[in-house]
């Protein structure tokens, strides 16, 4: 086994990069909220090009009370289709909104989402 400068052992070096890089590369992808045109940009998610989601919009389905969302978004209502509720990213302000998207509560979501001026 080599020996960095230091005495320390440069293959569990070598490991610990590798795992590194392979957590920033599963980390990268398409997120609820990210921009799309196709489904194609949403990895395993759905893109919504609807009027409340301007330049499209990768979400999930989920069920209200049942599936949940990832961290840092929420399923409301309608989101996905009528009577399919969807995952639409959580917000404290506009300024947590992609450009063209506001921050306000829908479908009777706990939580305010970032949705397109006119709303669902």
């Amino acid at each position: 086994m080599r020996r960095g400068k230091h005495g320390e052992a440069v293959p569990a070096l070598s490991r610990v990069l590798v795992f590194l890089a392979a957590l920033v590369v599963t980390a990268c992808g398409p997120t609820i909220g990210d921009a799309c045109t196709t489904e194609r940009d949403c990895g395993t998610g759905v893109c919504l090009n609807r009027d409340f989601t301007p330049g499209g919009a990768c979400s999930l389905p989920c069920s209200i009370g049942g599936a949940a969302c990832p961290a840092g978004s929420v399923c409301v209502d309608d989101a996905v289709g009528r009577d399919s509720p969807g995952c639409l990213p959580s917000c404290r302000s506009a300024m947590d909104c992609r450009g063209g998207y506001v921050c306000k509560t829908e479908k009777n979501s706990a939580t305010p989402v970032c949705v397109g001026p006119e709303g669902i």
